[in-house]
């Protein structure tokens, strides 16, 4: 049996950070089992998750390996901005998506509740992608059996394999959820369920769109076209605003959204707007380009967007100017009360619009397109989505290619400020060898790039820790270039 004791008063770096500290402080009986509810577990595996999905996913090197923002004005060129990686610079993630996330979702899939197994083994597929989406092969069949087995250096899985489970998991787990929906005497969540206040139909709605995601993952190197038209055709998916897949941050002290935690109650944000983003949004004339930036409040453009070039500070930019001639994200990107988005409605769309394009599914792959782009538009709060498809032809599009390149293009757009993890995953994937829309177009060299011009990272490398405590197990250290199996 797992013993287990949290302290759930509050979800902000501070509290999660020093939990095990203060238990030294408890007057307790070290012999006591002590045992927390499966609601407890459940906002503690959800509470990590929102924290390394900003913190770890989010920020990390992600957006700016994304390319929405560069090392900016106070800081000198860092690693990540010349695509330099070093083995402990994921050492956080990789311990609070196993030791900390994954244990609590282990744990309540044993949980006498249809209810809670189903979604802790939805959350569990979700953590799980993420997992091989930036490192490759990963423990996964061995890796949450060191207390129920004692395996304490588990094996390394194959990327493609684990994939292939996680929709036998997800299956699994609408399996679940249908027996709890139809079980009154099954033990229902509620306020401890941070993402869907215990909803169940919700969850479902969750699992499939991640299967599709799952499955759309693999498009250009292994194409799952007949599992995509039977998905399409029978699931039910997010699709609005109330489908949102987040986690909520009230926004007080000690509870906020954590990239806000640790950038303006913290450290401090070093990152501007990169032209990269800014320049391509310029040319569209994408009105979202005033809510995903702050504008400049001195300077020669103030009261305008003002972005750096991709790695150029103390080049092309001096390091000495105001922080405020240049613009940083917007309140709409980093607030304390910004949600952690895990999925949203927006990103499925454009999944379905991909599947439609690729394998003529049930979907009308322009109707899905401009489904995308309107909710997108209409969360942000931004103004014209209606002109602005207009403008962008899809109808006109030559060819598959053409429309697979603008669904890549105003998909990466959408995850400004809320998906950036995501949105770096899927410049890799949609970076199709027929247009390189982003390594030969939209994205920019950095002038300090240790890697060739239009060479960009691909992956991560496996976690210092991680090859020190499981040495005899994890493969061959990665270069930050190796593409993962699903990237073309």
């Amino acid at each position: 049996m797992k013993y287990i004791f949290r302290t759930l008063i509050a979800f902000s770096l501070v509290i999660f950070a020093s939990c095990e500290d203060k238990l030294t402080d408890l007057s307790i009986d070290k012999d006591a089992v002590i045992i927390a509810n499966d609601s407890e577990v459940l906002t503690s595996a959800q509470g990590y998750l929102g924290i390394f999905q900003d913190v770890d996913l989010n920020e990390g090197p992600s957006f700016m390996w994304a390319q929405y923002y560069t090392w900016g004005i106070g800081v000198s060129i860092g690693n990540d901005e010349r695509y330099v990686a070093e083995p402990d610079d994921q050492d956080g993630y990789w311990q609070r998506a196993y030791a900390n996330c994954l244990e609590d979702l282990e744990y309540l899939s044993k949980s006498e509740s249809a209810a809670y197994r189903g979604v802790s083994k939805i959350l569990k597929a979700y953590v799980f992608q993420a997992l091989v989406d930036h490192f490759g092969n990963v423990p996964y069949s061995e890796a949450l059996k060191g207390e129920s087995e004692g395996v304490l250096t588990p094996s390394y899985d194959d990327a493609a394999a684990i994939y292939a489970d996680l929709i036998v998991s997800l299956d699994a787990a609408l399996e679940e959820l249908e027996f709890a929906k139809n079980d009154p005497t099954d033990i229902g969540m509620d306020t401890d369920d941070l993402v869907y206040g215990g909803d169940l139909d919700k969850w479902t709605k969750f699992a499939n769109s991640l299967k599709l995601r799952i499955l759309m993952r693999t498009s250009e190197t292994a194409p799952k076209g007949t599992e995509i038209i039977a998905l399409i055709s029978t699931g039910e998916f997010l699709e609005t605003a109330a489908d949102l897949a987040e986690i909520s941050w009230p926004g007080v002290t000690g509870n906020e959204n954590p990239m806000y935690a640790t950038q303006i109650s913290g450290v401090g944000d070093f990152y501007f707007a990169s032209s990269a983003t800014v320049d391509l949004l310029v040319n569209l004339s994408d009105p979202r380009l005033d809510y995903f930036y702050s504008a400049a409040t001195t300077g020669p453009e103030a009261g305008n967007i003002r972005a750096i070039c991709q790695g150029c500070v103390d080049r092309d930019v001096p390091f000495t100017d105001p922080a405020s001639d240049y613009s940083g994200s917007s309140p709409y990107a980093n607030g304390p009360a910004v949600s952690t988005i895990l999925m949203s409605h927006w990103e499925v769309w454009f999944l379905r619009a991909e599947a439609a394009a690729r394998y003529n599914t049930a979907d009308d792959d322009e109707a899905a397109f401009t489904a995308a782009i309107t909710s997108n538009f209409s969360h942000i709060g931004a103004p014209g989505e209606a002109d602005y498809i207009s403008s962008l032809g899809y109808s006109s599009a030559p060819n598959m290619d053409g429309k697979i390149d603008l669904i890549a293009i105003q998909k990466w757009i959408s995850f400004n400020g809320t998906q950036e993890d995501e949105g770096w995953i899927e410049t890799r994937r949609l970076d199709r060898p027929a247009s390189r829309v982003f390594t030969g177009g939209i994205f920019q060299t950095p002038p300090l790039s240790v890697l060739a011009a239009n060479t960009f990272p691909a992956s991560w490398l496996y976690p210092a820790s991680e090859v020190s405590f499981n040495s005899g197990n994890v493969p061959a250290q990665r270069k930050i270039t190796d593409r993962l199996f699903w990237d073309n």
